[in-house]
C-alpha cells in the first residue's frame, strides 16, 4: 500500500519514538522481501499502520538547498553511532553499489552538523530542527484560520458597544484607595539623584 501521508520524516520520526523502527524492502508490497542492503531496497515499510514509502522520497529535511531523500536520511540513522570516516566511507560504498545498480540514486553524504541535527530531531531529543522545513498546512486548515481571524468570510465582527457611549474608565472606589496607599516608584536617575524643583 503506497503512503497518502505527505511526510515520510515525521512518520520515521514517530516509528523510531514507538520502538517500531520501519523495514526496508524490495517493492511496495507490505509482504516483499525485507532486506538489509540499502543498494537493494527500493521503499521502507512501517507497521503501525502499514505503509510504505519510496527511498527517493524527498523529505523537508534540506541539505545545501534541496530536500535530502529518504535514502540518505534512513542511511544517517543507521549510521548514528559510527565515527564521521566510517560513515564517509560506507556512503561512498553505498554510491558505488546505486551507481551499478542504476546510476540514478545516491546516497547524499550529510555535513557531521546536519547528521547531529537529523539524529537529534529523529531520536526526539529536541523538537525543532535548523534543517527542517515546517509543515505546510492544508488548504481547510488554511481557510478556517482566515475565517477565525476574519480576514476571510465567516460572520464579521461586531463592536462591544454603541461609539462614544462610554468616555473615560471607571475605577472602583475601594481599588482607588489602594492604589492611593502604594508607593510611588520612579526610574533609577530619579531614584538615585532625586527630583531636581523646577
Amino acid at each position: 500500500m503506497a503512503s497518502s501521508d505527505p511526510d515520510p520524516l515525521l512518520r520515521l520520526r514517530q516509528s523510531i519514538a514507538a520502538s517500531e523502527p520501519p523495514i526496508a524492502t524490495v517493492s511496495s508490497d507490505p509482504s516483499s522481501e525485507a532486506t538489509d542492503n540499502l543498494a537493494t531496497a527500493t521503499h521502507l515499510q512501517f507497521n503501525n499502520p502499514p505503509t510504505s514509502y519510496s527511498l527517493d522520497t524527498p523529505t523537508r529535511f534540506v541539505s545545501s538547498d534541496k530536500p535530502v531523500d529518504l535514502r540518505s536520511i534512513w542511511f544517517a540513522w543507521q549510521k548514528k553511532d559510527v565515527a564521521i570516516p566510517d560513515y564517509i566511507a560506507s556512503a561512498q560504498s553505498l554510491n558505488e553499489e546505486l551507481a551499478v545498480k542504476d546510476g540514478a540514486s545516491k546516497v547524499q553524504n550529510l555535513v557531521f552538523v546536519e547528521r547531529l541535527d537529523l539524529i537529534t530531531w529523529l531520536e526526539g531529543a529536541s523538537e525543532e530542527s535548523e534543517y527542517i522545513k515546517g509543515l505546510e498546512p492544508d488548504a481547510s486548515a488554511t481557510h478556517s484560520a482566515q475565517v477565525a481571524s476574519g480576514a476571510a468570510g465567516g460572520v464579521s465582527t461586531v463592536p462591544s458597544g454603541a461609539a462614544g457611549t462610554r468616555v473615560g474608565r471607571t475605577t472602583d472606589p475601594r481599588l482607588q484607595k489602594i492604589y492611593n496607599g502604594e508607593r510611588r516608584m520612579g526610574d533609577r536617575n530619579s531614584v538615585l539623584r532625586g527630583i531636581k524643583p523646577t
